[in-house]
Parts: structure tokens; C-alpha cells; sequence
């Protein structure tokens, strides 16, 4: 049973590949090396969703036949939905921190 399809992996692979760039790039003195802040985490993870949710919309566009999945799926819902849902996850603990 496979969980995604064509390039469904990014929507995990982009939030933790954009942590870790922005983990390299500012890094934060007030906390011990290799570790970040939760805005530093959020802010991450927000871009890296958001980033893959354009590319869920990308890859995804055109019309689909009736009952076809899309080509690129993560969880069997197109990837830009999930990516969706992360990006509102990481406004919403943001703004309530």
C-alpha cells in the first residue's frame, strides 16, 4: 500500500528540508547548537508547506476524468490539501503563541 504518488513526497520532504535550511542559515544565539525556537520551527515549516502547496497546484491542474485519483497524492488527497492544512496549523499555533 503506498501512501503517495508521483511527487506526493515533497509534502513532507519541503516543511523538513526548509527547517533545516532556516535551522543552518539564522541560527539563534539565545539556544543550544542544533537546536531552534518554536517561531523558528513554525516559520519554517509554514514556508516549506506553502512552497509545496504552489507546487501541488501546479503539478496537479488540468481536468481529471470522473473518480480518477490526482497524479500526485500524499494520503490519497491531491498534495496541495495537506500542505494546506499545515500551513493554516503553523498560522494558527503562531498567532495564538
Amino acid at each position: 500500500m503506498i501512501i503517495y504518488r508521483g511527487a506526493g513526497f515533497f509534502t513532507l520532504l519541503t516543511p523538513i528540508v526548509a527547517v533545516l535550511l532556516l535551522m543552518w542559515l539564522q541560527q539563534d544565539p539565545t539556544v543550544a547548537k542544533g537546536n531552534m525556537t518554536l517561531p523558528q520551527f513554525l516559520l519554517g515549516c509554514g514556508i516549506g508547506a506553502a512552497i509545496n502547496t504552489l507546487l501541488g497546484f501546479v503539478l496537479n491542474r488540468g481536468v481529471r476524468a470522473e473518480g480518477e485519483p490526482a497524479k500526485h497524492h500524499f494520503f490519497y488527497l491531491p498534495m496541495q490539501w495537506p500542505s494546506l492544512a499545515i500551513v493554516v496549523v503553523c498560522a494558527v499555533v503562531a498567532a495564538v503563541r
